[in-house]
């Protein structure tokens, strides 16, 4: 069934306000916390809403309006009050690059669903299993950096956070019938430590772009010149690359390289818009790529980070007894160790003989309940190296699959 008639959400658009609202939430146990942000929209991403439940109800609090965050610093940092996520990674790393907030006792309904075993960890699949309310998905690509927001926008936000105090207990009576609580609590402490990622523009990323490997070399020194050319026009309009001009229509453009400008009309994609505001700067592109050196082949990688061959097979080891043991217990495999704490342990020999040292990256419980068998693991003899058999080469797909039975 659709989601029963609430009471509006309460706006908070004042410094005021939000000063008021923090005084109250020194009372609360536990607040639920969503965000939303104009990621689709601009280049330089912001929160746009911070949407909060507490005992008394639903609140938004528009950043845009506010301007000053900080009255909601000490809800965050304050030990003594949960904080309700559902998928909070994106929602900690948005908080903490914004408004430099730092955010501690975490409860994620997401992680908690996933120890659980749930295959659907969507929040409205979750909401309509155990409530039987059906949130619309309509307005997951809104531009949440818009004013006015209506108030289908704002019932829609007010719903991200609605359940999820109920939600919270639900699932912490399953972890805990199943003894999987302090499981949930590794999963949630490591969200604490989300950093937000430092946004890197790398110049080789047009690689990426759908036919860049196909194109002749001097081609993809256009497509290279045209891909600098929108991130610096994404970067000044303050708009997503993608919103400035698609990857197609990059390929398409670089695919027959025009020389002359009114060649750029015949491409399907070029609006009359596009063509007035970027058609001269998109011609001297083009012409600069045609005059830059051909790009021959893809760029070296960095062999500075790649792991020796005896690095790997203790990473495959540890994921193959990581894969056996969740069967065992019958939860998911990061439940058991996420994958980065796979990797840092993997490369351990290399730092300190001292093995107990190489499960300093992990939990105290996940010491005490898998550190034995992990050193186990990685005390037995290195599995043989693999060789991949070369192919010969044949005279069709046909004949490939004969020799290869």
């Amino acid at each position: 069934m659709n989601p029963p008639k609430l009471p509006p959400a309460a706006m908070l658009e004042t410094l005021k306000d939000l000063e008021e609202f923090a005084k109250e939430l020194k009372n609360e146990k536990r607040v639920a916390v969503d965000i939303e942000s104009d990621g689709f929209y601009v280049y330089h991403e912001k929160v746009c809403l911070v949407q909060l439940t507490t005992s008394k109800g639903d609140f938004i609090v528009d950043p845009l309006s506010v301007k000053d965050m900080s009255p909601l610093g000490p809800l965050f940092r304050n030990p003594k009050i949960e904080k309700i996520f559902h998928a909070g990674e994106y929602d900690v790393a948005c908080l903490k690059r914004d408004f430099g907030f730092k955010v501690v006792n975490i409860f994620d309904t997401m992680i908690a669903s996933r120890t659980l075993g749930e295959d659907k960890l969507g929040l409205a699949r979750l909401i309509e299993k155990h409530f039987r309310v059906k949130l619309s998905k309509k307005l997951q690509r809104a531009n949440w950096g818009k004013r006015p927001l209506t108030p289908e926008e704002c019932e829609y936000a007010r719903l991200d956070t609605h359940y999820l105090h109920a939600l919270r207990d639900i699932l912490h009576k399953e972890l805990s019938v199943k003894k999987l609580l302090q499981d949930a609590q590794d999963a949630f402490e490591r969200l604490e430590r989300i950093e937000p990622p430092e946004r890197v523009f790398n110049p080789d990323d047009f690689w990426h772009i759908k036919g860049a490997k196909d194109l002749p070399p001097q081609k993809r020194a256009v497509l290279k010149s045209l891909y600098l050319f929108r991130e610096k026009k994404a970067a000044y309009l303050d708009r997503a690359p993608f919103r400035v001009l698609s990857e197609l229509l990059l390929f398409k453009i670089a695919e027959k390289a025009p020389k002359t400008l009114d060649g750029l009309k015949e491409f399907k994609g070029m609006t009359p818009y596009l063509f007035k505001h970027f058609g001269r700067d998109l011609s001297k592109a083009i012409n600069a790529g045609l005059e830059d050196k051909p790009i021959e082949k893809f760029p070296e990688r960095n062999h500075a980070n790649r792991w020796d061959s005896d690095t790997m097979r203790r990473y495959e080891a540890l994921r193959e007894w990581r894969k056996q043991t969740a069967a065992e217990r019958g939860v998911n495999p990061v439940v058991i160790l996420a994958t980065d704490e796979i990797k840092e342990i993997s490369q351990g020999p290399h730092r300190d003989p001292d093995a107990e040292k190489w499960l300093a990256c992990l939990s105290e419980h996940k010491r005490e309940v898998y550190g034995p068998s992990i050193l186990e693991v990685l005390s037995r003899p290195l599995p043989p190296k693999k060789h991949r058999r070369r192919r010969r080469k044949s005279g069709g797909k046909k004949a490939q699959k004969v020799a290869n039975e």
